[in-house]
């Protein structure tokens, strides 16, 4: 996220959206159900925007949102080819659409000096293989 150096180390809740074959879609949902951090403070230098419904997302850029009543975000990765996805993606309409979710309770947010998020590191359940759950991630 940032090559800002790591002041400390926070654990919290991070969801990954899945299609049905097992591919990584949209981003991640960020979660702070233990209070050890300002979510809201991490995800600033990134200029979150309020959550919208139907909302299309560019496939190549970072975007960021903030609920401030649920103190919760996500992160909509870019896509490492989107011209790439967005044909396939008309090829199978179901390529982006989210069959299943997989959750770790215990991510490790890195967070810099003025507390804004660095890195966020998070485990896969066992029965996901992670080149698949990578894919629309890298480049093609």
């Amino acid at each position: 996220m940032s090559d800002a150096l790591v002041a400390s180390e926070a654990t919290g809740d991070v969801i990954a959206d899945l299609n049905r074959k097992g591919n990584w879609v949209r981003g991640l949902e960020l979660l702070n159900p233990a209070n050890q951090f300002s979510l809201q403070r991490a995800l600033a230098p990134y200029s979150p925007t309020p959550p919208a419904r139907g909302l299309v997302r560019p496939l190549g850029e970072l975007k960021v949102t903030y609920d401030e009543e649920a103190d919760a975000g996500f992160l909509y990765l870019p896509y490492a080819s989107p011209e790439v996805v967005r044909q396939a993606s008309e090829n199978d309409p179901l390529l982006l659409k989210s069959s299943y979710s997989v959750e770790d309770e215990s991510a490790v947010f890195g967070l810099g000096g003025d507390e804004s998020l660095v890195f966020i590191r998070f485990a896969l359940p066992p029965e996901e293989r992670l080149d698949t759950f990578l894919h629309l991630f890298r480049s093609q």
